[in-house]
C-alpha cells in the first residue's frame, strides 16, 4: 500500500488493512492473522523547489507502489451487532517512483509505513449465523519512517538526498464478511479504504523539493480469527 494501484490491506497494514471476526457471545474477543494487500491509488502535485527552475523541470511528480504484508487484528464485541476493531499489521515497505521528467529514473526512494486503524463495525444478521456481512467506519493514522533515497534518486536530485513525509490522520471505511467455522474459529475477508495524505520533502544540500501526495489506499485482506 504501487500506492497508485491503498492502504494500504494497510494496511495494514501495516501499513494499512481491515478485518472482522465472529465470536460465540456478544462480549467475546477475537484475534486474527492473515494477509493484506495494500493497493495504492496515489496522486501527487508537481514538485516545487526553492532553487532555480532548471533543477526541477516540469512536469515532475511521484507515485507509490503497492505492497503485501501480514495482517494483525483484534475485535471486541460490544453486543450482538456492534463491535470495535483494531487493525494493525507488519509495516510494509513501498517503492516511490518518479513521473513526468523523473519517470526515466524509476525507483527514486523507499519508505515504510505503519497505519493502525480503529473501526466501529455493524454486523448484519443474527449472531448465531455462520455467515455475517458487516460494514465499518473509523479513523486511520499513518506514520511514515525509514525513508531513503535510491542511487538513481540521488542522481536525479543532484546529490545525496534526504526524504521526509508528514504523518496522516483520516477517515477509513470497510466492508467485509465473516464465515464462522465453529465457536472459536472463523474466516474473514474485507476491503478497507482510507484517506491518507502526506507532504513529501526532498532535501539535497540547500535545495528542497516538495509535493503533496494523496495515496488513496485500498486494502484487501483475508484472515483467520480465533475467538475466546
Amino acid at each position: 500500500m504501487n500506492f497508485k494501484k491503498i492502504t494500504l490491506a494497510a494496511v495494514i497494514l501495516s501499513g494499512v488493512a481491515g478485518a472482522h471476526s465472529a465470536g460465540a457471545t456478544p462480549t467475546s474477543n477475537v484475534f486474527r492473522v492473515g494477509v493484506a494487500n495494500v493497493t495504492v491509488h496515489s496522486r501527487s502535485e508537481n514538485l516545487t523547489s526553492n532553487g532555480p527552475a532548471f533543477l526541477t523541470p516540469q512536469p515532475a511528480g511521484v507515485t507509490v507502489d503497492d505492497a503485501t504484508t501480514l495482517l494483525l487484528g483484534y475485535t471486541r464485541h460490544l453486543n450482538a451487532n456492534w463491535d470495535v476493531d483494531l487493525l494493525l499489521g507488519v509495516p510494509p515497505s513501498h517503492s516511490i517512483n518518479g513521473t513526468g521528467t523523473l519517470a526515466a529514473f524509476g525507483e527514486i526512494a523507499r519508505i515504510k509505513q505503519a497505519s493502525p486503524t480503529v473501526m466501529i463495525n455493524y454486523n448484519f444478521g443474527a449472531q448465531t449465523n455462520a455467515f455475517r456481512p458487516y460494514v465499518g467506519l473509523g479513523v486511520n493514522v499513518t506514520h511514515f519512517y525509514n525513508t531513503s533515497s535510491s542511487t538513481t534518486g540521488n542522481i536525479a536530485s543532484g546529490g545525496p538526498t534526504r526524504i521526509a513525509l508528514t504523518n496522516s490522520i483520516g477517515l477509513a471505511g470497510q466492508v467485509g464478511v465473516v464465515y464462522r467455522l465453529n465457536a472459536m474459529w472463523s474466516l474473514n475477508a474485507s476491503v478497507v479504504a482510507a484517506k491518507v495524505s502526506t507532504d513529501l520533502t526532498s532535501t539535497t544540500g540547500n535545495i528542497q523539493r516538495r509535493t503533496t501526495l494523496d495515496l488513496g489506499p485500498v486494502v484487501y485482506s483475508l484472515a483467520v480469527g480465533y475467538a475466546f
